[in-house]
């Protein structure tokens, strides 16, 4: 915790944070506590976010999710499980320090209306504060019994001066709230996606028009990447670049708070035929260089220098700013190490969505919902909580799920109609709700907005594929396979359905086997049918113990697989002939 933050959370709890765990960790352990073990999840979860600064994003929403494990589709207008335990617990807490009497050196209290801890000392009132509201743009009323103004106004008011005071005090407080929210030690941490500085180093090319053109295409490929903000470098002062070079600066770059900086030097050289570019990633705050490396292409005869030139830094661009790209991976570490709100939780759902398991996708639904929450307009997100909507397969269970995740993706277009990360979300979610055509044609503006993404295609192709457009599915999937330096999950599972649909079993088991992963049902769907054909028994044994270890012990039907929903009839069958063979007890066999 910085020490700011200390200071500041210091004015709204009155005891210091070490203190306060204290107590919770004592209460807790107390057996004349009696409180029952939600009670004691739910205490600790509103503590714990209180000292990370993300009470502001806590909403019986996040409650529902994070702690009672309600899916993503709850609704606390129908599912009153929040607002009856918060009640329960505040009569445990109110029961429990009476008891304890004299005992009690320090109290934790949940006041009504709101879902921020309040410690008190036993010889001491508390702070008299407002404790805000959530900003006005995302402000949701809890229902009537939340919002008792005791907490606002002080605890020993009695309900006839609230109902006076009322109105004054409402008006007060959202006043307050305005002139000191970015004070309130509650506030989200809330970040943004990174920025790259492209150091070109124009001082240096004394007229060399190929070099120059390098450092300009560079920021151009960079650029069509929306999961990062790319800068050209300024030039230095004191030093006339363009009477030099003929280099025209842009106008002095835009440091935008909570994107962490990073910057990329390079050097191109041409030795004859061979063009070689070098790189490295480096942090300008304390001058570490993160990742380097090199690439070389040699110019064939008749060859273009330009397109030599074009592919070394597509090449670049793609490894810096991919689905895996260098500074992708560093933003997911920092992430994994620091978790925040905004383009945080745009990165966790990039991971839940690569690695398409329950509990990633829990996590990211949760997050990326508070971060909707106290930032509404923010494509990024409206976007990522689209595409797991969809990916976890509520959107096509749920047309009230599926009608959500479109509106998300269309928001996300709306709001920034040239990231093709937008079209994407969009793609997926018209394609769940059964509009294939218009499906395409975001994927198609999609990869018109950003060809050099490989992702996009990958996705697109396999959408093609398992709709029956066979052909095209398969031209997309390959040419995701060449552009990347990875094979994209989605073209190598197309890979593999095409092998599998082709009767190339074998080749089928090998891409298959490359995409094990326990929590894909898909791929392990594939895997079972694959070796059902092969009438390889130990593989699909081992195939049915990873669907089952992640879902638990249970069996499969073929009929309500929501993997298998959207396969066109003839692939479904070929498939369902293949599990048929492998006679393992699923649901539906012969």
């Amino acid at each position: 915790m910085k020490t700011g933050e200390d200071a500041d959370r210091a004015a709204y709890c009155p005891v210091a944070e070490r203190s306060a765990r204290a107590e919770l960790d004592r209460m807790l352990s107390d057996p004349r506590f009696h409180g029952t073990e939600r009670h004691r999840k739910l205490l600790r979860y509103l503590v714990e976010e209180f000292f990370a600064g993300r009470s502001a994003s806590v909403k019986a929403y996040t409650i529902a999710i994070d702690v009672f494990a309600r899916p993503s589709s709850f609704d606390p207008a129908t599912d009153p499980i929040v607002r009856v335990e918060a009640s329960r617990l505040r009569a445990a807490l109110a029961q429990y320090y009476e008891a304890l009497g004299d005992e009690a050196t320090l109290r934790i209290e949940l006041p009504k209306g709101n879902y921020v801890p309040l410690f008190v000392r036993s010889d001491g009132k508390p702070p008299q504060v407002l404790l805000a509201p959530p900003p006005m743009s995302s402000y949701v009323p809890e229902p009537p019994e939340q919002l008792s103004l005791t907490a606002v106004v002080g605890r020993r008011l009695s309900m006839a001066n609230v109902a006076l005071a009322g109105a004054g005090v409402l008006a007060l407080a959202f006043a307050f709230y305005v002139s000191t929210a970015d004070q309130f030690p509650w506030k989200p941490i809330l970040s943004e996606k990174p920025t790259i500085i492209v150091d070109v180093e124009p001082q240096k090319l004394k007229g060399s028009e190929e070099r120059r053109r390098v450092g300009g295409y560079l920021v151009h490929a960079l650029s069509q990447f929306s999961s990062v903000r790319t800068l050209a470098q300024e030039p230095p002062e004191g030093i006339d670049v363009a009477s030099v070079t003929g280099w025209v600066a842009p106008r002095s770059a835009v440091r935008l708070a909570g994107s962490k900086e990073y910057k990329l030097s390079i050097s191109y050289n041409m030795a004859n035929d061979a063009h070689e570019l070098a790189w490295q990633v480096v942090d300008p705050q304390s001058n570490e260089a993160l990742r380097s490396g090199a690439s070389k292409l040699t110019l064939e005869d008749g060859g273009n220098v330009e397109e030599v030139q074009q592919a070394l830094l597509v090449r670049l661009a793609r490894a810096l700013a991919g689905e895996d790209g260098v500074v992708t991976s560093l933003e997911t570490a920092r992430q994994i190490a620091a978790p925040s709100l905004g383009y945080g939780c745009v990165l966790q759902a990039d991971l839940a969505l690569a690695r398409a398991d329950a509990e990633n996708f829990a996590n990211a639904l949760a997050c990326l919902e508070r971060s909707l929450a106290y930032k509404a307009n923010d494509p990024d997100v409206s976007a990522s909580l689209a595409m797991v909507l969809v990916a976890t397969g509520e959107a096509g269970a749920s047309p009230t799920v599926g009608n959500r995740a479109l509106k998300l993706a269309d928001r996300a277009v709306a709001l920034a109609p040239q990231a093709s990360q937008s079209y994407v979300a969009q793609m997926m979610a018209r394609f769940a709700a059964g509009d294939r055509e218009a499906a395409f044609l975001s994927g198609q503006r999609a990869s018109a907005l950003n060809p050099l993404d490989e992702a996009i295609p990958a996705r697109m192709g396999l959408l093609q594929y398992i709709s029956g457009h066979w052909s095209e599915g398969l031209r997309l999937a390959r040419l995701a396979e060449e552009n990347g330096e990875y094979t994209h999950h989605d073209a190598a599972l197309t890979l593999a359905l095409d092998a599998y649909r082709g009767r190339r079993y074998e080749e089928a088991l090998l891409r298959v086997r490359q995409l094990a992963n326990s929590s894909d049902r898909a791929v392990n769907l594939l895997r079972l049918a694959v070796a059902g054909q092969l009438g390889l028994t130990q593989e699909a044994t081992s195939a049915l113990d990873e669907m089952r270890s992640a879902e638990g012990p249970q069996q499969i039907s073929l009929t309500t697989e929501p993997a298998m929903r959207s396969y066109a009839p003839e692939l479904a069958a070929s498939i369902e002939d293949g599990l048929g063979k492998a006679s393992l007890g699923i649901v539906g066999n012969p």
